[in-house]
């Protein structure tokens, strides 16, 4: 009796971290040019962040006054575009 509620204990675990891993996978955004984003003109660029999460943090300031944004991902920096 012990082992099997061990055994669904452990099995209620696994599901329900594998269910948060999940949905924060499909909520990520999209990385670089695969949504077509093409940077330059009506663009322009702000800054360069050292993280993903910087320039949303940023991007979000400026979408409240009303700014369209875009964080570019490149191979070291994340590029923040607004419009």
């Amino acid at each position: 009796m012990r082992l099997r509620k061990a055994a669904v204990s452990a099995g209620l675990a696994i599901l329900a971290v594998s269910g948060l891993s999940t949905t924060a996978q499909a909520a990520a955004p999209q990385i670089g040019g695969s949504s077509g984003f093409v940077p330059g003109p009506p663009w322009i660029l702000v800054d360069n962040y050292a993280s993903r999460f910087e320039c949303v943090d940023a991007g979000q300031q400026y979408e409240r006054e009303g700014w369209q944004y875009y964080c570019y991902d490149q191979a070291f920096t994340t590029q923040l575009w607004i419009k």
